[in-house]
């Protein structure tokens, strides 16, 4: 069932929480940036868990700059000094990520209201029109993007796209999941994960990929096993790598043709609970979120390894590098994706 209530208010409009229930589990999607607030599974003992890291309202998701839950767009992740060519014509965006455009700009989708439909008991749409110049986009962009939860611990998300000029899309999700629970003292270096992906991006210091594509192996980004993820952001001598930050694409399938397939494992053995991420994208953004300390999150807890993201989506630097899938959504023609996390006990 949907349920509906109260979510504060935006800039003199209300905001509203919508709650899909289906069997042992929940999801919490706001209208104010098609925002995942709540996602409550049961672990290993049958308590509910919210594995998502939140704020408690709409008027601090309004001042929110980690995205939290958010859905992304035009453009996820990175465009190189904010600018693009399609066409012969170049484009220019807002830069706000050192010299980059990140996550649709200034005032991306996360910053919008979506109008919200209920499709049926378990499902909702939110919809939003993007218009031609939107952010420096080209084109009227008509966005759909659709939550699902079955009874079997199956939260899936799809997005829906058409434009009337040819443009360049990159759309994706930024939850922040910890399985152990936002309540839970313990951070994602206690959890394990794994990445079914042999290769990855390298990128600057500004998180923009260089245009290589790498292998995983001999790295400390190789998560083709089940991996403890203190391993990845701690030495042996207890010193932490590059500040802790992991901010790379990995790459799921370098051919644009859009299988469906499983990209990440992620598992907390103090809950028992196991998280698989299936997408049709070509890339996952994984981000451990060293950055959230120390601000405040929902519940109050501060931590340096609050969350992670597994943002699946197309490649940062794929308006730049023609080898990388193409990002363009040509005029008239619809863009569709899905992706899926599936819960479990282990």
């Amino acid at each position: 069932m949907v349920t509906l209530s109260d979510f504060g208010c935006v800039s003199g409009r209300k905001a509203t929480l919508y709650t899909i229930k289906n069997g042992k589990y929940s999801v919490s999607v706001s209208d104010f940036g098609a925002t995942v607030v709540n996602l409550f599974v049961p672990d290993a003992n049958g308590e509910l868990t919210d594995v998502v890291i939140g704020l408690a309202s709409a008027e601090d998701y309004e001042n929110d700059d980690c995205y939290f839950g958010a859905t992304v767009g035009r453009f996820a992740n990175r465009i190189p000094k904010g600018r693009f060519t399609l066409g012969k014509k170049e484009y220019s965006l807002f830069v706000n990520d050192g010299p980059n455009h990140m996550h649709g700009g200034k005032v991306g989708f996360n910053r919008r209201f979506f109008d919200i439909e209920i499709l049926s008991e378990h499902s909702i749409a939110a919809h939003l029109v993007s218009e031609d110049g939107d952010e420096g986009f080209p084109g009227t962009l008509d966005f759909k993007v659709v939550f699902s939860l079955s009874d079997k611990g199956e939260f899936s998300i799809e997005y829906f796209a058409k434009s009337d000029k040819d443009t360049v899309v990159n759309f994706t999700n930024h939850s922040y999941f910890n399985l152990a629970g936002f309540s839970s003292p313990l951070g994602v270096e206690t959890q394990y994960l794994q990445v079914f992906a042999d290769a990855y991006l390298p990128s600057d210091k500004y998180c923009m990929a260089n245009g290589k594509i790498a292998p995983v192996k001999n790295t400390r980004f190789d998560l083709r096993r089940p991996t403890y993820l203190a391993n990845v952001l701690i030495d042996k001598n207890g010193n932490v790598y590059d500040n802790g930050r992991i901010d790379h694409n990995y790459v799921l399938d370098i051919a644009d043709k859009r299988v469906f397939k499983k990209a990440a494992s992620f598992y907390s053995p103090e809950s028992g609970i196991l998280m698989e991420t299936y997408t049709d994208m070509p890339g996952m953004q994984l981000y451990i979120a060293n950055t959230l300390y120390p601000k405040k999150i929902k519940g109050g807890k501060k931590m340096r390894y609050s969350a992670l993201c597994l943002e699946t989506q197309n490649f940062p630097g794929s308006t730049e590098y023609s080898y990388f899938p193409s990002p363009v959504l040509k005029a008239g023609e619809s863009f569709y994706s899905k992706t899926e996390y599936r819960f479990f006990i282990a």
